[in-house]
């Protein structure tokens, strides 16, 4: 694996969701085209102006079958908002790239990066305590056994010996992959 995607506590850029830029491009894309077609116009309009009752009428159909469309784009401007947010948490830059966390577009001096740059260390992999340190606490909660395996790795083989571990890098997904 390219050095620039392993951060110092031993997480990987590449398989990271605040990284992925497919996910924050296509979220943008979605919004961007939602406004240009102004689909959002007609479905507020159609809503506001009991659209779907006539749509259904129309159609031979029964009103309540519409009614959910009706209620739902009701929340289109709260959706545009999520939309917004999730555009917002992309991390943009790698740690080693920018010396910094960027979650959010914003650089953060994460505990572990200041600890391994006060030791001078490449990565947490390095320390002797890392089996024990608080700083490493949240991650080994998120991701489990992720953070020590690629630490063993990275002692053992190298950082270019990490290979991407997909839908199984938190811990999370792990457990809702063996089912």
């Amino acid at each position: 694996m390219d050095k620039k995607l392993v951060c110092p506590c031993g997480l990987t850029c590449c398989d990271c969701l605040f990284y992925k830029t497919e996910i924050y491009e296509t979220a943008a894309k979605l919004k961007q085209l939602i406004k240009n077609s102004q689909l959002d116009i007609f479905l507020t309009i159609l809503t506001r102006n009991q659209g779907w009752e006539a749509i259904a009428k129309q159609l031979g159909e029964d009103e309540n079958k519409f009614s959910e469309y009706s209620e739902s784009f009701k929340k289109l401007p709260e959706f545009f908002n999520v939309l917004d947010n999730i555009i917002k948490l992309q991390c943009t830059k790698t740690c080693r790239e920018s010396g910094n966390c960027s979650i959010g577009g914003v650089p953060h001096k994460c505990e572990v990066v200041k600890c391994v740059e006060s030791k001078k260390y490449e990565g947490c992999w390095e320390c002797s305590e890392f089996k024990n340190c608080d700083k490493l606490l949240f991650l080994k909660r998120s991701y489990g056994e992720t953070i020590e395996g690629n630490f063993q790795i990275i002692k053992e083989k190298g950082i270019e010996s990490l290979e991407s571990r997909g839908n199984k890098y938190y811990e999370w997904q792990r457990k809702i992959n063996q089912r």
